[in-house]
């Protein structure tokens, strides 16, 4: 199976978060947004300015659409929509 990607704007450039890794995406906090892997073990932590359910709407509208995508479109762009700015995302 082809691998496909989330592609996201942060301070430090475009990061890219291998989308079927994930499980599910929670808003912690304006400042944090988490996306856990499918075992549950880890998750990419978004640090974010401003991030509201809409940004986790987002996020999960992409993690649809790589999914509906055909191997041809490995990198799906999240869009920036319900947060200011993404930070740095680290794998915890």
């Amino acid at each position: 199976m082809l691998t496909k990607y989330l592609s996201f704007t942060t301070d430090v450039g475009t990061e890219l978060v291998n989308a079927g890794a994930i499980s599910f995406v929670v808003l912690q906090s304006a400042t944090e947004v988490r996306m856990y892997e499918l075992t549950g073990a880890k998750h990419f932590k978004l640090t974010t300015t401003g991030a509201t359910q809409e940004f986790v709407d987002s996020i999960n509208a992409s993690l649809q659409q790589a999914a509906e995508t055909s191997w041809h479109k490995a990198v799906t762009a999240v869009a920036n929509t319900g947060v200011t700015t993404i930070t740095s995302i680290t794998v915890v």
